[in-house]
């Protein structure tokens, strides 16, 4: 067995060790933690960002097809008028036909609209969840727990008291010798 004043050396050695290995372990941890939350971060943006362009994709048809529905009404509209005039149907007829076209054309326009609310929608909600997918990444990260420096002192202070004593000279003994 080696002398008293060595194995405290060899013992506060241990715990000196014991503690560096446990700071690396935390800042590895913190490492790989940024690491992740950087990735969730920049996926969830990208995401966000795609979203964003179907979002515009999607009102610029709507606009489109809005438009192309009102230069068709107009188109028939203006069909129906200089059929009437060449044929002499004026009038009650006219005004049947005129509205019929404008009820059509409300109705598709209804629908699209309609259509398009939905599709934002949904995009929306795939923002959200984009969000959720983000959070989860964050919520599954690991705990890093930091070593304490106290906790690595109380150890030592611990274990020489149970293995050391001062004998009646005042020295440094083991408690079983």
């Amino acid at each position: 067995m080696c002398d008293p004043t060595t194995m405290v050396v060899m013992q506060i050695a241990g715990a000196a060790m014991s503690y560096m290995a446990a700071d690396q372990q935390a800042k590895e941890q913190t490492r790989r933690n940024n690491a992740i939350a950087t990735e969730a971060d920049r996926a969830y943006k990208e995401q966000v960002k795609m979203i964003d362009r179907r979002m515009d994709e999607e009102k610029l048809a709507s606009v489109q097809a809005e438009q192309d529905v009102m230069v068709d009404a107009r188109n028939k509209k203006a069909t129906a008028i200089a059929s009437a005039g060449e044929s002499g149907v004026a009038g009650i007829s006219i005004d049947s036909i005129l509205h019929e076209v404008d009820y059509q054309e409300g109705t598709v326009l209804n629908r699209n609209l309609t259509s398009t609310k939905n599709t934002i929608a949904k995009l929306n909600d795939d923002k959200t969840q984009a969000y959720a997918q983000m959070a989860g990444r964050y919520n599954s990260l690991s705990s890093v727990q930091q070593p304490s420096f106290l906790g690595t002192a109380l150890e030592v202070g611990t274990g020489l008291a149970t293995d050391l004593k001062f004998d009646s000279n005042g020295d440094l003994a083991f408690r079983n010798a």
